[in-house]
């Protein structure tokens, strides 16, 4: 279980989901098909393959988000590492994709910070999934999705998000369309499902 107390969150070399399982599909390979066991090994280190249910996620959105598990420099660290002011468009990536990191909005550590929410959003082969905290409000926000055939790139869990923290946290919306530099994403899902972090 470990210090979180997560106790459907597995760690391992294989992509076993343990039941019930959240199925995904996607058409990465050309053909439109189902992905829920695909191994995202090659995606992470050996033996950091994650497979997690939603309540576990939550509860990782809560303990990162608040540095729970580090010291207080350490959370600062985190949460600024010096990325402020960094970044921006070139010739290659316009201003709309490549922005510049701001205090409201910027890379962390493994984070984002996004209009004061302490951001992931894994995402793989089908799957698309939020975690977020809100320090100021101690809310834990955690979603995942499967990408339908119609909705095969992005991270699906986005907007369910937004909509959870419009309600939740009025006036404290997640500005995903505002993350700096080019966007990258990493597994997870709803129920049991698999990824890395």
């Amino acid at each position: 279980m470990g210090p979180l107390g997560l106790r459907d969150t597995r760690n391992s070399f294989t992509p076993d989901i343990q039941p019930p399982v959240l199925h995904a599909f996607t058409a990465e390979r050309g053909l439109y098909e189902e992905s829920t066991f695909w191994n995202p090994s090659w995606t992470t280190a050996p033996g950091a393959v994650v497979t997690t249910h939603i309540c576990d996620l939550a509860r990782s959105a809560q303990a990162i988000g608040s540095g729970e598990l580090l010291s207080r420099s350490a959370f600062r660290e985190q949460l600024d590492p010096g990325t402020v002011g960094l970044g921006g468009p070139t010739a290659t990536c316009p201003a709309t994709v490549c922005l510049v990191n701001t205090e409201a909005t910027h890379y962390g550590l493994a984070v984002l910070v996004l209009n004061g929410w302490i951001v992931q959003t894994p995402s793989f082969s089908g799957y698309a999934a939020v975690q977020a905290y809100l320090p100021a409000e101690r809310l834990a926000i955690a979603v995942a999705t499967t990408k339908g055939e119609s909705t095969p790139n992005g991270n699906t869990a986005e907007t369910i998000t937004n909509g959870i923290a419009a309600e939740l946290a009025p006036g404290h919306s997640v500005p995903f369309s505002e993350v700096p530099l080019a966007r990258s994403s990493r597994p997870e899902s709803r129920g049991k499902a698999q990824g890395t972090s």
